[in-house]
């Protein structure tokens, strides 16, 4: 949860690529409240094998459901186990302002 929090300043739109939970994940993002949070659902494949290479064929599959379903102009990713400080994040805004036209960074459209 800290995780979303230390984001949501930044964003315009949080979206969550969310499988079936057998906890309280989806809850406990709900109980943020924030409109900014969209979960997108998702189903994993229960089956997978437990090699490394295909879960994270896997993982990665799940990453783009939730990139390509992000509509503003820039798409931040963060590891549920990472967090922005928010001393950074007037630096990390000024940057992508500075950056908005800049073609270089325009491939996502």
């Amino acid at each position: 949860m800290e995780s979303i929090r230390s984001l949501l300043p930044l964003v315009d739109e949080f979206v969550i690529a969310l499988g079936p939970c057998d906890d309280d994940t989806e809850a406990m993002v709900r109980a943020i409240g924030d409109p900014k949070i969209r979960i997108i659902p998702t189903q994993w494949n229960e089956r997978i094998q437990s090699d490394y290479s295909v879960k994270g064929f896997v993982y990665g599959q799940q990453k783009s459901i939730a990139l390509f379903n992000c509509t503003g102009d820039w798409a931040f990713y963060l590891e549920a186990d990472e967090v922005v400080h928010e001393e950074d994040l007037p630096k990390i805004r000024a940057a992508m302002e500075r950056h908005l036209n800049d073609p270089r960074w325009r491939r996502w459209r």
